[in-house]
């Protein structure tokens, strides 16, 4: 998939969709690296704003821009982008994310000096909306994802960091491009293409390496109650549904990964309980008494359990959406 270039040679991509406002900060970050060595391509997903005017400003030769004729959705637009990589290695910036200036400076070092590592990522802030860091969330997650504590340095194998989602690689991570040869990433992986990658680079025991320092910011959206009940929202919740119960089947069906089943498996649970509770929310009930189900055969929890039992009881449903109203 990827056309490698020079050595070290580092293509990112960066999918986007009318917003051009924060495009231009993540470019922004991208141009002000201390490592130079790379192409930024922006894979436009038709936007209606004018996106490629908006990146005259740069007058930078190592933007590359390219645009889909129509609106493909976020994979196939991602896709799109890394399909026009060129680089030995690639990295992906969302185009509301941004980069510290010595992000590539320190995480690809051990990619050129180590054919066996296949992955190098750093810690990373969570934003809000403007901007500002939030840090209650940023250490939170950094627990939740196992990053604290984690020795800096060489890990392999590294199932263990697949399984605790440690790898953040929408915004944190540079990967080795030989780990898409000969691979054919399947459209069910969708919302968890990211995650999926880092499954790829995990396997046959290659090893990852981490920089503790958090050289990312990753941006959280507010969404209030009229959207996330929106068509297009409960579209992409039941997307995201999908895309994460083929991943952690995948990651099942893999041996390397048999150790970690019992926590694979409560993560699909969650998967399939947080579209039940979208799902009843949204007025659907039948199906929410049945994805309820699923979670409990996954992996039995009182959380599922209790939702199933709601969906069970007379006018509940019709109490909620009222209430919504």
């Amino acid at each position: 998939m990827l056309v490698q270039e020079q050595h070290g040679f580092i293509s990112i991509i960066t999918p986007t969709y009318n917003r051009t406002t924060y495009l231009l900060q993540a470019v922004e970050s991208v141009l002000c690296q201390t490592y130079l060595h790379f192409e930024l391509i922006i894979s436009d997903d038709a936007s209606t704003e004018d996106v490629e005017a908006a990146l005259k400003q740069f007058q930078d030769p190592r933007i590359r821009y390219r645009r889909n004729p129509q609106c493909l959705g976020q994979f196939a637009n991602t896709i799109a982008g890394l399909q026009a990589a060129r680089g030995e290695f690639f990295s992906f910036l969302h185009d509301d994310d941004r980069w510290e200036p010595t992000f590539l400076e320190k995480v690809v070092p051990p990619l050129l000096s180590n054919p066996n590592i296949t992955v190098s990522f750093s810690d990373h802030y969570v934003m809000d909306e403007i901007g500002q860091v939030d840090l209650e969330t940023t250490q939170r997650l950094s627990r939740e994802y196992k990053c604290v504590g984690l020795a800096e340095g060489i890990h392999q194998p590294f199932y263990s960091l697949v399984a605790n989602l440690s790898i953040p690689a929408v915004m944190a991570s540079v990967f080795r491009g030989s780990i898409l040869e000969n691979e054919d990433i399947p459209p069910q992986i969708d919302l968890a293409l990211d995650r999926y990658l880092a499954y790829l680079a995990s396997r046959n025991g290659k090893a990852a390496y981490y920089t503790p320092e958090r050289l990312t910011y990753y941006r959280v959206h507010l969404i209030n109650s009229c959207t996330a009940a929106s068509s297009k929202s409960f579209e992409t919740a039941r997307e995201r549904y999908f895309s994460h119960v083929y991943y952690y089947d995948c990651l099942l069906a893999d041996p390397a990964f048999s150790p970690y089943a019992a926590q694979l498996r409560q993560r699909k649970s969650v998967a399939q309980r947080v579209f039940a509770n979208f799902s009843f929310k949204n007025g659907l009930g039948k199906q929410a008494r049945s994805l309820y189900l699923q979670s409990l055969r996954t992996y039995p929890n009182f959380k599922s359990f209790a939702g199933l039992m709601l969906t069970m009881l007379p006018g509940s449903q019709r109490l909620l959406v009222a209430h919504r109203r």
